[in-house]
C-alpha cells in the first residue's frame, strides 16, 4: 500500500531528514576540526527547531484526516486544514403515509479498490426499519454507487 502525505507533511519530513544529515555531517565535522562534541539532546533540538521553522514558513496545507494530523502532533505542531469546500444544509424530509424511503451510498478506496455499499430504510417517522452493509472487493467508487442502488431495490423486491 502506497502512503499519500500532504504536502505540509511531505515537506516536514523532507526538512527533517535533511537537517538530520546536515547535523551528522555538522557534529562530525566539529569533532573532526575542532575537537567539540555535540550531544545528542542538542542535534535533536536543532532537527525540532529547523522543523518548526519551516511549518510556520510554509504555505502548505494538511489533508484533513487523521493521518496528517497524528504526524503534526507528533512534531507537536498545528496544521494548517485546507478551506472546506461550500457547506450546504441537507434536510432529511420524511417519506408520504404508507412509504419507505431509503439511502444508499457506495465507496471505493481508489480506482478500483476494495469498496463497499449500505442503505438505511426509515418510515415517516424516521424510524430505522432495515439496513444493510454489504464489501463488495475490488470494484470503482462509481460501481459500488450502482450496486448499493441495485441492492436497495432486490430488498424492497
Amino acid at each position: 500500500m502506497s502512503v499519500s502525505f500532504s504536502d505540509q507533511v511531505r515537506v516536514l519530513w523532507k526538512t527533517a531528514i535533511h537537517v538530520v544529515v546536515w547535523s551528522v555531517w555538522l557534529v562530525h565535522n566539529q569533532w573532526i576540526f575542532d575537537g567539540k562534541a555535540m550531544d545528542f539532546r542538542s542535534a535533536l533540538s536543532l532537527v525540532w527547531r529547523a522543523v518548526s521553522d519551516a511549518n510556520r514558513l510554509g504555505i502548505w496545507c494538511m489533508r484533513n484526516c487523521v493521518d496528517d494530523l497524528l504526524i503534526l502532533r507528533r512534531f507537536d505542531l498545528c496544521g494548517r486544514p485546507v478551506r472546506a469546500p461550500v457547506i450546504r444544509s441537507v434536510i432529511w424530509s420524511p417519506p408520504a403515509p404508507s412509504w419507505i424511503k431509503v439511502n444508499t451510498d457506495g465507496t471505493a478506496l481508489s480506482s478500483p479498490s476494495v469498496g463497499g455499499c449500505g442503505g438505511v430504510f426509515r418510515n415517516r417517522k424516521a424510524f430505522v426499519n432495515g439496513c444493510f452493509a454489504v464489501p463488495l472487493g475490488q470494484v470503482f467508487a462509481f460501481e459500488a454507487e450502482l450496486l448499493a442502488a441495485s441492492m436497495a431495490i432486490n430488498f424492497v423486491w
